[in-house]
Order: C-alpha cells, then sequence, then structure tokens
C-alpha cells in the first residue's frame, strides 16, 4: 500500500508540464488516499497487537491469581490434616449446615416467588370475571336492542325507495351497530377463554405451590438437624478441651491460624498485580459502610480468654441469616472453612488492604472472585459462643488496624 503511494507521487512528479491542473489534482487526491489507508491499516494493525498483547496478559493474571488461589487452598489442607477428629467434626457439621441452609434459602426464595405469581394470577382472574360482568351486560343491551328492531330492518332500508340519502345513512349506521354487536360478542368469548386459561394456570401455581412447601419443611428439617449436628460438635470439641489451661490454648492455636493463614495470603498474592487498578482503599478512611447492620457487640482490641489474648476485630450484632455485604472492591482470596473463624472470607483490596468476614452461616463467593462494594458474601451465623454477628477485621500487610476507625459512625 505505501508502495503504490510512492508510485502515484513519482507519476505526479513526472506529469509532463503540458498535463493538465486537473489531472494532476486527481493524482494528488489519489495519492493522500492511498496515504490514508496506509494509517488506518498501520493503526488497525496496532490495535489489533495490543488486544492480543491484552488479552495474553489477562491469560497470564488469571494464571498467576489461580496459582495463588491454588496454594492457599494447599495450605488449608495441610492446615485441615493437623486438626483434631472434634474439629474435624466441627467444620464437617459447619460445612453441612450451610448447605443445608443455603437450599432452604433458595427453597423458601422459590416459595415466595410462587406465592406472588399465584396472587397476580388471583387479581387477573378477578379482573376478568368483573370483565366478564360489565361486557356480557353490555351485549345483553346490544341483544335486545337488535331484537326490538326486528330482523327486517336492514332489508326495509334496502327496499326503501321514497329517501334514498336517509336510506343510505340508516343502513351505514345499521352495519356499524351490527359490528359493534360483533365485536362485543368476540371481546365476550375472548374474556371467556382468557378466564378459563388463568384458572388453568392458577390450579397449576397451586400445585407447584403445595409440592415446594413439602421440600421446604423437608429442607428445614435438614437444617434443624444439621444445625443439631454442629452444636453436638461444638459440645465435643468443648469436652476434649478440657480444662481452662487447654481451651487458652486452643484459643491461641486459632489465632495462631489465622495468622499463617493471612501470611500464606499475603505471599500467594504479592506476585498478582491487577489488584493496583482498584480505587484507593487509604482514601476511605472513616467512609467504609458496616458489612451488615447492627451494634458492636465485641470491640477491637477488648480482652478474652480470660485476658490473655486480645482482639483483632469487631462483632456486629445481627440475626442469623442476615446478608454480609463487601465493604469495599477487591478480589476474593479466601472462601472457606478456617479452626476458630468459621465460614470465613477474605478480600484483597490492595496495597496491603484486606478484609476479613467471619463466623458466617453461609457463603455466596468463591476464591478468585472479583466483588464490589455492597456484593453479598455472606450470610451472617452464630459463633463457637453462641453469639450471632458477624466477626470483622481490617488488615494492612497483616496487621489488624481498629475498623471502627475505617467505618461511618
Amino acid at each position: 500500500m505505501v508502495a503504490a503511494a510512492n508510485i502515484i507521487l513519482r507519476n505526479l512528479c513526472a506529469a509532463p508540464p503540458r498535463c493538465g491542473l486537473r489531472a494532476r489534482a486527481s493524482l494528488l487526491a489519489a495519492s493522500n488516499f492511498c496515504r490514508l489507508l496506509c494509517v488506518l491499516f498501520f493503526f488497525t494493525s496496532t490495535c489489533a497487537l495490543e488486544a492480543a498483547d491484552n488479552g495474553a496478559q489477562t491469560e497470564a493474571d488469571l494464571a498467576v491469581v489461580n496459582a495463588a488461589i491454588a496454594d492457599i487452598q494447599g495450605w488449608l489442607i495441610e492446615a485441615g490434616a493437623r486438626q483434631s477428629q472434634a474439629q474435624k467434626n466441627l467444620r464437617d457439621a459447619d460445612k453441612n449446615s450451610a448447605t443445608a441452609a443455603q437450599t432452604a434459602a433458595t427453597a423458601q426464595a422459590l416459595l415466595d416467588a410462587t406465592k406472588s405469581e399465584l396472587a397476580t394470577l388471583q387479581l387477573r382472574i378477578n379482573q376478568l370475571e368483573s370483565d366478564k360482568t360489565r361486557q356480557s351486560a353490555l351485549l345483553g343491551q346490544s341483544l335486545r336492542a337488535a331484537y326490538m328492531a326486528g330482523d327486517q330492518s336492514a332489508l326495509k332500508l334496502l327496499l326503501n325507495q321514497q329517501d334514498l340519502s336517509r336510506s343510505t345513512r340508516l343502513l351505514h349506521y345499521h352495519r356499524l351497530f351490527a359490528a359493534s354487536r360483533l365485536e362485543k360478542i368476540e371481546s365476550f368469548q375472548r374474556t371467556l377463554a382468557d378466564i378459563s386459561s388463568a384458572k388453568l394456570a392458577l390450579g397449576a401455581t397451586a400445585e407447584d405451590l403445595g409440592r415446594q412447601q413439602s421440600e421446604l419443611e423437608q429442607n428445614l428439617l435438614t437444617l434443624q438437624a444439621a444445625n443439631a449436628q454442629r452444636v453436638q460438635a461444638l459440645s465435643d470439641l468443648s469436652a476434649s478441651i478440657g480444662s481452662r489451661s487447654s481451651e487458652l490454648e486452643q484459643l491461641q492455636v486459632n489465632q495462631s491460624d489465622l495468622e499463617a493463614l493471612l501470611q500464606q495470603i499475603a505471599e500467594a498474592m504479592a506476585r498478582v498485580q491487577s489488584v493496583a487498578n482498584l480505587p484507593a482503599f487509604t482514601a476511605q478512611r472513616g467512609k467504609l459502610p458496616l458489612p451488615a447492620d447492627g451494634p458492636v457487640i465485641s470491640r477491637f482490641g477488648s480482652q478474652y480468654g480470660e485476658g490473655a489474648l486480645t482482639r483483632r476485630g469487631i462483632t456486629i450484632g445481627v440475626a442469623e441469616g442476615t446478608p454480609v455485604q463487601a465493604v469495599h472492591p477487591g478480589r476474593i482470596v479466601f472462601s472457606d472453612w478456617l479452626r476458630g473463624s468459621g465460614l470465613l472470607v477474605i478480600i484483597d483490596h490492595g496495597d496491603g488492604y484486606m478484609s476479613l468476614y467471619g463466623a458466617n452461616q453461609t457463603l455466596s463467593k468463591q476464591a478468585g472472585d472479583w466483588v464490589d462494594a455492597g456484593d453479598v458474601l455472606a450470610t451472617s451465623g452464630v459463633r463457637g459462643d453462641n453469639t450471632a454477628g458477624v466477626y470483622f477485621e481490617i488488615r494492612h500487610h497483616g496487621t489488624a488496624e481498629n475498623p471502627s476507625s475505617w467505618l461511618q459512625n
């Protein structure tokens, strides 16, 4: 293409002096057109190469993220192997309870949707019945009027030769009245058909509702059994701990597991640079929303374990099953069960900042998912001390920071 433009230029320069201005102008226009094509070809080729590079970079980033998450999961499996049988039983009970709760919630949502559909169908049937009553009255009036006019009215108008203009006008009105009657009859028939169809749909929906109600009851029984299994697992764990000294030791182990997990996440995610495009977490100090709307029932820095341990987060008191929301955009790097934290979600926000959401009943997201502020991560559960709420932490390069200084009043 470039060569063609050069040939045109050479021809232009070599054109004899007697060549007309119009010919020279045509050659110049052709040259400029070829140059434009060259520019467009170069730009298109460059964009295509950049798109290919971006696609390759995205795949490379995804591979790095998957490898980092695999490392984290590998650490979790190794940590699980070191747990006692009582702790493994509690882990399994928590996960079974989460699955049962999620299934019951799905069944409840389906049941609510069916109830709404049933109510909508009933309203439609009521409206159609009202339309039928109104149309029946109008149709009756129209038929009575036709009967009173007699069957020979149109024929009489046609045979009336005394006033042709009046007969023509009346015959036109007669046709309009007949068409109106026919429309009323057809509308009445459509309404009857719609009522029949709506009643069939109502019956089918009512059957679905009954079946879904039975399924929900069964799911709730499964959830009840899973929760009982969890209570028993907690009791067995407490019995295995025994003395208060061993209970304190267990709490210290739980805290050590969380710290080790955070260290593993920091090492694994250090290879991932894609979080650099997120909004700056530091600009949100004092502006972050609560992950769930409720009072703070345990504060950062408070003592527990008979004063031997310090809380590194806060607990927000909410009812079991309350949605837990992300406080800032980021990538989920952990969504699983951890000893001492229960079902735990950890979000990497970039620049070394992470937010933690523990003691959940169910998990809604998986490791590797991107989330925005306000996205539902989980539903709140019950902690080991039977306290309903959400445990929340903010970490910077592994160091716990007081969430209260980051949250809105």
